[in-house]
């Protein structure tokens, strides 16, 4: 075999060699795609009719006792400085404490809050009080609650960094009325809760409350947005445990 042969096939040889090379080069590196119309997970948003998610009972103990969460809840509303404004009750769920503050002279819902049953954190109840609370509101620079003078305009108020949560006029006179509320919360119920029943209700500045009962033990808490008629079931508290009302 002459000498041009032989380069010729070696030449043949290195090409095949880097053409096998480079398609497996490619082929490592080609995008693994995934498929985009994937229906994403369903959501339950505030006021919403929709059927909520099944969770599991939860098994977290708790370090502090309703005593202790009671205890704290005083201290905290003690703090705010207004005389006019009480702890009504406290109720241990799974997930955390809630403590139901009250207007004294009127009787009526102020606020609502919730207790970490470990730490003791207080912060402001999620749900109907962030969102329909038309009086009380967040301080934004510590995230606690703080008494909010009433008034029309939102916005900062002085130098506190109190933060006005007001939407429309503070009353508790709404444009649905609580036995409105009461059938609105009772026809979800029926739908998503089936053998429950709407039982005490406190009618808060923007919205009502009501205790949910199971024959005749307690159950949960709903509420219903006074001017929409919104029905929010609270299900973030997870497991009802045990109550305490004061006074």
């Amino acid at each position: 075999m002459n000498t041009k042969k032989i380069i010729i096939i070696l030449t043949v040889a290195v090409i095949a060699a880097a053409l096998v090379t480079a398609s497996a080069f490619v082929f490592l590196f080609i995008p693994v795609t995934t498929n985009s119309n994937t229906t994403p997970p369903a959501t339950t948003g505030i006021g919403t009719q929709a059927t909520p998610t099944p969770t599991a009972p939860s098994t977290t103990t708790s370090a502090l006792t309703i005593d202790n969460a009671t205890t704290i809840a005083q201290n905290y509303v003690t703090q705010l400085g207004n005389s006019n404004l009480s702890v009504a009750e406290v109720d241990q769920y799974s997930t955390c404490f809630y403590a139901q503050v009250v207007e004294t002279n009127t009787g009526a819902g102020a606020f609502e809050l919730t207790i970490n049953n470990v730490t003791g954190a207080v912060t402001a109840e999620q749900g109907a009080m962030m969102e329909w609370n038309t009086k009380y509101g967040i301080s934004s620079s510590t995230g606690m609650m703080g008494y909010l003078t009433t008034g029309t305009n939102g916005g900062m108020m002085g130098s506190g960094g109190m933060m006005t949560w007001l939407r429309g006029t503070p009353t508790t006179t709404m444009a649905v009325t609580m036995d409105q509320a009461k059938t609105g919360a009772q026809q979800y119920l029926n739908t998503n809760y089936s053998g429950t029943t709407v039982g005490q209700v406190t009618t808060f500045y923007g919205y009502y409350m009501m205790q949910v009962q199971k024959g005749t033990s307690y159950y949960g808490m709903i509420a219903v947005n006074g001017q929409t008629g919104q029905v929010l079931y609270c299900l973030w508290l997870g497991t009802f445990m045990h109550r305490m009302v004061i006074g």
